[in-house]
């Protein structure tokens, strides 16, 4: 997977809008699209990457594009490696102590609070879920020591695109090995495979 130096996320309220924009903002630098398109509810996301220069060109020319449709944005010019690849997908094992996780109403807002967070302490980035069968939402699942991923929140909630986008926070310390198993499936309720007792625990 290439790795980009920068990355920005728009995050618009019309669908037609959104095509339109993405299309401005691939015409005045050179970026790559990483995905645009529908996520639940109507919304309509565009990710793109490239050199700090050309994000911020064609960043810009989306938010004046969009103008009042656009609902969060974020612009990370130093995007940590771990959030570039949990954006895309990349997910890891809990193998440490405690998790935490940071909920939030709009995607820009988890994009940038996680990055804030995994660059302020020694954390990893388990998953980013990003609005679909979410109702739009975003959330993010980060691992480490107790103390580092408390702070972590912390820093999440503090560095957030905008408050009334921040829904909750939550440390879970000394993770149930089931519950990790789980985490490491899938967050998706449909996707885990049912859990049964061992033999002699009934």
């Amino acid at each position: 997977m290439k790795k980009y130096p920068a990355i920005a996320l728009l995050e618009i309220s019309g669908i037609a809008t959104g095509i339109y924009c993405a299309d401005a903002m691939i015409k005045r630098a050179p970026i790559t699209v990483l995905k645009s398109g529908t996520v639940h509810n109507g919304k309509y996301l565009i990710l793109i990457g490239g050199s700090v220069a050309s994000v911020e060109e064609a960043f810009y020319e989306g938010l004046s594009t969009a103008g009042d449709e656009i609902i969060d944005h974020v612009l990370l010019p130093d995007v940590h490696e771990q959030v570039h690849d949990a954006i895309l997908g990349q997910r890891a094992d809990c193998s440490k102590e405690a998790i935490g996780i940071v909920e939030t109403a709009s995607v820009a807002a988890t994009i940038q609070s996680t990055d804030a967070a995994i660059k302020g302490t020694d954390v990893t980035i388990v998953e980013i879920r990003i609005a679909d069968h979410l109702g739009g939402k975003a959330f993010s699942i980060i691992n480490g020591e107790v103390e580092d991923v408390q702070i972590a929140v912390e820093i999440a909630q503090e560095k957030t695109t905008k408050p009334e986008f921040w829904l909750r926070k939550t440390v879970i310390p000394n993770l149930h090995q089931d519950i990790s198993t789980q985490i490491a499936q899938s967050t998706y309720f449909g996707q885990l495979e049912v859990q049964q007792l061992a033999e002699g625990e009934l």
